[in-house]
C-alpha cells in the first residue's frame, strides 16, 4: 500500500463530508458491548477526517498511516499517528484488547487478498470484549471503483461477511451493511464521473431516481437468493465477545 494515496490525499481526500464518518461512529456506538467505551483505532487514517468527525466527543484516538502527506496532515492536527506500512505479517502495533473500536474505511481493497485476511485477524486480536470493528470497502461489483488503478482487490460483499464469520467463536454480533449501486457506478473508472456524482452530487435527484428501486430490488433477491451483486459496498460491522 506504500506511495498509494499520495496522489490522491490532497485532493480527493482532504475535502470529505463528515457526517458519513459520524454516521459510522454512532453505529459503533450502539453496536458496543463492553464495560467502558474509550480508545478508538483508525487504521489508514489519511489526513485524518474520521479523527475530525469523533474528537469532540472526547475518546482517545489512535490512528496509523502509510503515507508521508497523511502522516503530516495528521501530526498537524493533533492526531495520535504513527506511520505504519499494512503488510502481510507486520501486526498492528498494540497490544490485545486494547481498543472498543477499531475503524478501517476504504483501506481494505488497496491490499491484496492475503494481506487482507491478515488485518482481519489482528483487528480482532487488538479489540477487547465488546469491541467493535468496523471495514467499509467498495464492492467488486461497483465497476467504477473496481477498474480503479489503486485498487488491488476488491472484495463481494458476501465475501467479506463470510471471511469475518470465519472468526465466529471470537465474535458476537456480525452485520452487512447493504448500501446500493447508483447507476453511476456501473461505469469504468474515471475522475470526472466521480467528481460529479460522488464529490460534488450535481444530480441528486437522478441519484435518488436510481436508488429507491436498487434499494427495494435488493432487498427482494437478498431475501429469495441471499444475493449481494447490487451492493456498491463490501461494508461490515462487527463486535468481539
Amino acid at each position: 500500500m506504500k506511495g498509494i494515496l499520495t496522489s490522491k490525499l490532497k485532493t480527493y481526500y482532504a475535502k470529505v463530508n463528515l457526517k458519513e464518518y459520524r454516521r459510522n461512529f454512532s453505529e459503533a456506538i450502539n453496536f458496543y458491548g463492553g464495560n467502558k467505551f474509550k480508545d478508538i483505532l483508525d487504521i489508514g487514517s489519511g489526513v485524518g477526517s474520521f479523527e475530525d468527525a469523533t474528537k469532540s466527543f472526547g475518546f482517545n484516538s489512535f490512528a496509523l498511516e502509510g503515507s508521508e502527506i497523511g502522516l503530516e496532515a495528521c501530526l498537524n492536527k493533533n492526531i495520535n499517528c504513527q506511520k505504519f506500512i499494512l503488510e502481510k505479517g507486520n501486526k498492528i502495533p498494540f497490544e490485545d484488547g486494547r481498543f472498543s473500536l477499531v475503524f478501517m474505511n476504504q483501506v481494505i481493497e488497496h491490499l491484496d487478498k492475503e494481506t487482507g485476511q491478515f488485518y482481519i485477524s489482528e483487528i480482532i486480536r487488538v479489540l477487547e470484549s465488546g469491541g467493535v470493528g468496523i471495514i467499509n470497502s467498495p464492492s467488486k461489483y461497483c465497476r467504477i471503483w473496481n477498474t480503479d488503478p489503486h485498487h488491488v482487490y476488491c472484495w463481494r460483499p458476501n465475501e467479506l461477511y463470510d471471511e469475518i464469520r470465519k472468526y465466529k467463536t471470537s465474535l458476537g454480533k456480525v452485520e452487512m451493511k447493504r448500501i446500493t449501486l447508483e447507476p453511476w457506478m456501473l461505469l469504468h473508472y474515471n475522475e470526472k464521473i466521480i467528481n460529479d456524482w460522488h464529490k460534488n452530487n450535481k444530480f441528486p435527484k437522478i441519484k435518488i431516481a436510481g436508488i429507491v428501486p436498487a434499494y427495494v430490488l435488493d432487498r427482494i433477491l437478498n431475501k429469495i437468493f441471499k444475493t449481494d451483486r447490487l451492493l456498491a459496498g463490501s461494508n461490515v460491522i462487527f463486535m468481539k465477545k
